[in-house]
C-alpha cells in the first residue's frame, strides 16, 4: 500500500479459512503483496466478526496475543504468532473518537487477535511493527450501526491510520467444496448484489439483507458480512469502493478485497 502524508483508504479484506496463512491460492498471495514494499500506515484498526460482544470494546493497551480460534487444522497454523502492540497513544485516539460520536466503549485486556485479524494482517505487514487495535463487533449489529461506528473513525483515516474491516462477502461454511472447486451460481450473484449497492454509495441499500438474492445461502449468519459496512463507512461521505481482488477459496467463500475512497476528502493512496 503507498502510504502519503494525508487519508489512507478503508479496507475490506477478506480472511476465509484460517488456512489463508499458509495457502498456496491467489488470495494468499494478493494479501502478501499488499503493502508493496512501502512505508506502512501508523497505526491499525481492525474488527473482525470472531470478537461478538455483549458493548463495544476496545483493545487495552499492550502486546495482543495471537488466538488460535479454531480446531482441526494443520499444527503449522497453531504455531503462528503475530506479536502486535495496541499503543496507548492508538487506543487513546480510537477511544476520543468513538466517544465523541455517542458510542460507549470499555477496554478490553482479555482478547487480542482472533485468527480474522491476525491472518490477513500477518500476510499484509509480516513484521507486526505496525500499532494495532481491535474493535468488537457488539451483538445486534446492523449493517446501518457497523457504518456508522465506521464514520467515527474517518478521522483517524484522515491521519494516515489504516480502518480494516475483516470477513466474507459470502460465509456458509456448509457449502463449501475443495479447493480449486467453481464458485456455485448463489456465490456470484450475491457478490454482484454487494457490488450494486456499493457502487451506489448508500448504506440505505443494505439495510434489509433478507431482500438480496440468496441472502441466506450466502450468509446463514451476518457477522461475517458486517464488517464490510464498518469499512466502507470509515471513508466518509460519498464514499465509493475499488474492487482490489476477487477468487474463491473452497468453491463458494468469496475472497473479495475493496479500498473505499471519498473524492471530496482529496486523494486517497490506493494498495497495489
Amino acid at each position: 500500500m503507498k502510504i502519503e502524508t494525508g487519508p489512507i483508504a478503508p479496507v475490506f479484506l477478506a480472511h476465509g479459512a484460517p488456512t489463508l496463512a499458509t495457502a498456496d491460492i491467489p488470495a494468499h498471495h494478493f494479501l502478501k503483496g499488499f503493502a508493496g514494499g512501502r512505508p506502512g500506515p501508523t497505526g491499525i484498526v481492525v474488527l473482525s466478526p470472531h470478537w461478538e460482544t455483549p458493548d463495544l470494546r476496545v483493545s487495552a493497551p499492550g502486546s495482543l496475543k495471537t488466538i488460535h480460534d479454531f480446531r482441526g487444522f494443520p499444527d503449522a497454523l497453531y504455531e503462528i504468532s503475530y506479536p502486535a502492540t495496541a499503543t496507548a497513544e492508538l487506543v487513546q485516539a480510537v477511544t476520543q473518537c468513538l466517544t465523541d460520536s455517542g458510542h460507549t466503549t470499555r477496554q478490553d485486556a482479555s482478547w487480542g487477535l482472533d485468527h480474522g485479524a491476525w491472518v490477513p494482517l500477518s500476510l499484509a505487514f509480516p513484521d507486526a511493527g505496525i500499532p494495532v487495535v481491535a474493535l468488537s463487533l457488539p451483538h445486534g449489529s446492523t449493517p446501518e450501526s457497523v457504518f456508522a461506528l465506521g464514520r467515527s473513525l474517518t478521522p483517524l483515516a484522515d491521519d494516515g491510520v489504516l480502518i480494516v474491516g475483516s470477513g466474507s462477502t459470502t460465509h456458509n461454511l456448509k457449502a463449501i467444496e475443495p479447493e480449486g472447486t467453481a464458485p456455485p451460481d448463489w456465490a456470484t450473484a450475491f457478490d454482484a448484489w454487494i457490488d450494486e449497492g456499493l457502487q451506489a454509495g448508500d448504506i440505505g441499500y443494505f439495510l434489509d439483507l433478507d431482500q438480496a438474492p440468496h441472502f441466506r445461502t450466502a450468509h446463514p449468519t451476518e457477522e461475517h458480512l458486517l464488517p464490510l459496512f464498518f469499512a466502507f463507512g470509515a471513508a466518509g461521505d460519498g464514499a465509493r469502493p475499488e474492487l482490489l481482488h476477487r477468487s474463491y477459496a473452497h468453491g463458494s467463500l468469496s475472497m473479495s478485497y475493496f479500498s473505499f475512497s471519498a473524492p471530496s476528502r482529496g486523494a486517497v493512496p490506493r494498495a497495489s
